[in-house]
């Protein structure tokens, strides 16, 4: 089930949020069982049969986390480590073979010509998204950050709804608590309101700005699979019209997530924040898909660096040698992870090296800087602030960076994504002419940029209200040239009728399918 169908609009979510509170005011158990229950319905809808596997993962990890728990309790610190490493090993198999097992068959085969083959493995909605969530869990019992929770916080916990196709990825610390407060499962019409005005506002992401622009970017990134060439022209508007699909298409999802969450009580994290205003790659990462930021830098990135630092030291290696070993090295390993992650294929892979290469940069860049500031401090001068013109080529240098990254990421296959760089390099056979898209994507895409670069985004226009878990870490950042908070007054009621109006109008073209439920 879409967030973006009238079957969710005007069916499941009235009758979630009726049955919800309306149990909820006789029982707090009854109304987390109410989610629970209305969770897995809505996982089922898409296919009823992999939610046997979304439920096998609950109770799995689950037993396994309770299992550490007891552990820890004991001071056996083996049995937490062992059955950390099954669950953890446990989690990846069932993502691995899943996402990933028609893809070694397939590739081994082409290397060894051995005939092997897999029959269709249909991938299970959402399968990255709440096996990285339950990973990390694990890794938060192993580490003493959490309490013993029962099954039907457990279940609420990591079926819920709202963020359970495509993130954001929830920690226990930012969740449980929530939950297990005397308050909730009671209504509260301020958390109706702004859920709703979040939820409308990416709502008209998704439909008006996202699916409007896909139309066209669907047909350029089809040229060259029909054995067309791309020129300057076309190369440019296939990166730039996917990027606004991409970004409105994701910061809508977020968006309505944190609303739909915002309506049942629980506030979520951020997961989008402005990354097309970064200027660096470094932080651009920071605000696109900042759960999933988070996870690598604390359960992959971390991990490998910190040995890989001391196997620096110990070698005796100093400033560049020891920043490739032990910044770049887990860097660019870290990010092919992340590539896979997203997909299974040769241009997800080169998506992760390509990200691993530009972070690996802008570090370096970083500790150069870093290092010129210490040297101009011991000679008793003050190293200069950026200017404008030199931040202003930082996010130039990032878009561009950001724009061909997202080539290779749409692309059907590398081979299909050089095409589009050669055209975008203005070196493709194709003509340097294309006839334009059309008023309503040429509209879009207009207002999709206009939006990206001088407006506020949603957390920014509903800020007074507390948004997200923890917007008061984000408030300063990424400010916009226009500024505009929302109240409940006639003009935001208008704004948000409005919004809310045309997004549910776009459905009516069709429900595409948010670009995130295929990870």
């Amino acid at each position: 089930m879409l967030f973006n169908s009238f079957m969710f609009i005007f069916a499941f979510l009235p009758l979630a949020l009726v049955v919800t509170y309306g149990l909820g005011h006789w029982s707090q158990r009854a109304a987390k069982l109410a989610i629970t229950l209305f969770s897995l319905g809505f996982y089922a809808w898409w296919r009823p049969v992999h939610l046997i596997l979304l439920v096998g993962s609950i109770l799995f990890n689950y037993a396994m986390g309770m299992v550490m728990l007891r552990a820890r309790a004991a001071n056996r610190p083996r049995v937490v480590s062992a059955a950390l490493t099954i669950g953890i090993l446990a989690d990846l198999a069932l993502l691995g073979w899943f996402k990933y097992a028609n893809f070694v068959v397939s590739n081994v085969d082409a290397l060894t010509g051995a005939g092997f083959t897999l029959g269709r493995i249909v991938l299970p909605l959402a399968i990255s998204f709440f096996t990285f969530q339950k990973i990390a869990y694990l890794i938060d019992v192993a580490r003493g950050e959490t309490e013993p929770i029962g099954l039907l916080d457990f279940a609420t916990f990591t079926a819920f709804f709202p963020q359970l196709i495509a993130g954001p990825i929830v920690h226990y610390r930012e969740f449980v608590p929530q939950i297990q407060t005397r308050v909730f499962g009671r209504i509260n019409w301020r958390n109706i309101l702004v859920g709703l005005v979040i939820f409308a506002i990416g709502l008209f992401k998704k439909t008006v700005v996202a699916d409007t622009v896909a139309t066209y970017a669907d047909s350029l990134f089809a040229l060259g699979p029909a054995g067309s060439h791309y020129g300057l022209q076309t190369g440019w508007l296939a990166a730039i019209t996917f990027t606004v699909q991409l970004y409105f298409d994701f910061s809508g999802y977020s968006d309505m997530a944190i609303g739909l969450a915002r309506m049942l009580g629980v506030k979520l994290p951020l997961n989008f924040h402005s990354p097309l205003r970064a200027a660096s790659i470094i932080e651009y990462w920071r605000r696109w898909h900042m759960t999933l930021q988070r996870f690598i830098v604390a359960y992959i990135f971390q991990p490998l660096s910190l040995p890989l630092n001391r196997l620096a030291a110990t070698w005796g290696l100093r400033r560049w040698p020891a920043f490739l070993v032990g910044t770049a090295v887990p860097t660019l390993v870290t990010f092919v992870a992340v590539g896979v992650w997203h997909g299974a294929g040769w241009n997800f892979v080169i998506f992760g090296v390509m990200h691993g290469l530009y972070i690996s940069v802008n570090e370096a860049w970083r500790e150069r800087r870093r290092l010129r500031a210490r040297a101009l401090r011991r000679a008793g001068k003050t190293p200069a602030e950026p200017g404008s013109f030199e931040i202003a080529a930082y996010h130039a240098i990032t878009l561009m960076a950001v724009a061909f990254a997202n080539v290779m990421f749409r692309a059907l296959s590398a081979k299909d994504a050089f095409q589009v760089w050669a055209g975008m390099s203005g070196l493709g056979a194709g003509q340097l002419h294309q006839a334009p898209p059309d008023l309503g994507v040429l509209a879009a895409i207009t207002l999709g940029l206009v939006m990206i670069f001088t407006m506020p985004n949603t957390q920014q226009i509903m800020g007074r209200f507390d948004p997200a878990q923890n917007w008061r870490e984000w408030r300063d950042a990424a400010r916009p040239p226009i500024r505009w908070t929302w109240r409940p007054s006639f003009p935001g009621v208008a704004f948000a009728a409005a919004v809310l109006f045309l997004g549910v109008m776009f459905i009516e073209r069709g429900q595409a399918v948010f670009l995130y439920f295929k990870v």
